[in-house]
């Protein structure tokens, strides 16, 4: 996570995703077309803001394991 990054550049943007969760938050997801994920997260009264990398590196490049195929 990180804490009041200075940029934000996202290229390939499959899907972007806000949401107010109350009156002084905003939850906004950020969805790439390479299937990576991205918070951030605008709050409080000083509109403090977190940017975090959601994504499930083995998701993302396909499982591994072979005993899943099975299913």
């Amino acid at each position: 996570m990180i804490e009041n990054p200075d940029e934000i550049v996202l290229k390939d943007v499959k899907m972007f995703h806000l949401e107010s969760m109350n009156e002084r938050t905003l939850w906004i997801g950020c969805y790439t077309q390479d299937g990576k994920i991205y918070h951030l997260n605008i709050s409080g009264d000083n509109l403090k803001y977190y940017w975090s990398d959601e994504t499930d590196y083995e998701l993302a490049q396909g499982h591994t394991r072979t005993d899943l195929d099975a299913l």
